[in-house]
């Protein structure tokens, strides 16, 4: 499919190579105009720090000419006309699996010039000069309410691989909820010995080909005194607790610190009982964690929606990840 639908050479359109020297400020720009990043602090911070590089760079023009130096690792194409820059494609460079793969994002055209097919032939662009240098894996995340930009991207041959909602809560928003009147349901210590089924649980909320762009890493699971030492020192300590229902393991949930807005919860529960263990227990772990940062939930689409909202946390976004291989 990809022969048929991009030309052996490239067209006269007004695309070009990201240029790190002069186009950082014109495309964090267009990102804040094309995206919702007022209600998303990791996007505000992404934001910010293009900013901010742009700034070092014109203070101390140490990157003059990088990317003519490097054509094969261009991050991006932008299309220009009459010296603005009206469209953007970015192609981030992501390990998986142990391979080099790229994610193609920011895909963004200023409201004015839409409907023009200027990011269709961005994403054409790219993907042939992707082709070009043999680089064979290509994934994205599109908004699952954005269905222009999923046909796009299905007519070039894209498949979906997952559709996943993130969750989030701020510490005013959490719900209290009374215990169960005929389950006893308690969120305790976390025991070696349940690690081989929280393992298998969490290989089925969160596939292995998903784990390159998750910041879920298993192995900081791990109790080894080495591992543990390592999480406290780059700052992403872990705790885990145990969930029981009248006795019988059920479920293990995970805090993770991070380093971005909202510290992570990882869920690990059979899916044929989580529903009616989930709210209580998952009620009980939020009134044992510090009320200071908002936490975040990475789940599989309708799973558990209904559960999770009863207990506070609201629906962030719903992303598709979609993939091809050239």
């Amino acid at each position: 499919m990809l022969e048929s639908r991009l030309p052996t050479q490239y067209s006269s359109d007004p695309i070009r190579q990201f240029d790190l020297t002069r186009d950082l400020d014109p495309v964090a720009d267009l990102i804040e105009l094309c995206f919702p990043t007022h209600a998303d602090p990791d996007g505000q911070s992404y934001v910010r720090e293009m900013r901010k590089t742009a700034r070092e760079i014109r203070m101390f023009d140490r990157l003059a000419g990088l990317s003519s130096q490097y054509p094969g690792r261009s991050p991006g194409f932008v299309w220009e006309e009459n010296g603005q820059v009206i469209g953007n494609l970015s192609l981030v460079p992501m390990m998986k699996d142990g391979r080099r793969i790229n994610l193609l994002a920011n895909v963004a055209v200023h409201p004015q010039h839409r409907r023009r097919g200027i990011a269709n032939k961005l994403t054409q662009h790219a993907l042939k000069a992707l082709h070009q240098r043999n680089e064979r894996e290509v994934w994205l995340q599109v908004r699952d309410d954005n269905p222009p930009a999923i046909q796009l991207y299905r007519s070039f041959g894209f498949t979906e691989q997952a559709i996943r909602t993130t969750w989030r809560m701020r510490p005013d928003e959490r719900n209290s909820l009374p215990k169960s009147p005929t389950t006893h349901c308690l969120a305790g210590r976390w025991l070696k010995r349940d690690w081989a089924a929280q393992r298998a649980w969490l290989d089925a909320a969160y596939p292995a080909n998903l784990h390159w762009n998750l910041p879920l890493k298993i192995e900081r699971f791990s109790t080894d005194l080495l591992q543990l030492t390592s999480n406290i020192l780059e700052g992403t300590p872990i705790k885990h607790w145990s969930v029981k229902v009248d006795g019988k393991f059920q479920g293990v949930i995970t805090w993770q610190r991070s380093n971005t807005y909202a510290n992570n919860l990882w869920l690990a529960f059979p899916i044929e009982n989580e529903a009616e263990v989930l709210p209580v227990c998952l009620s009980q772990v939020l009134r044992q964690l510090p009320q200071r940062h908002p936490l975040s939930i990475d789940y599989p689409r309708d799973r558990c929606a209904e559960q999770l909202a009863r207990v506070g946390f609201k629906e962030f976004r719903t992303l598709i990840w979609m993939a091809y291989w050239l």
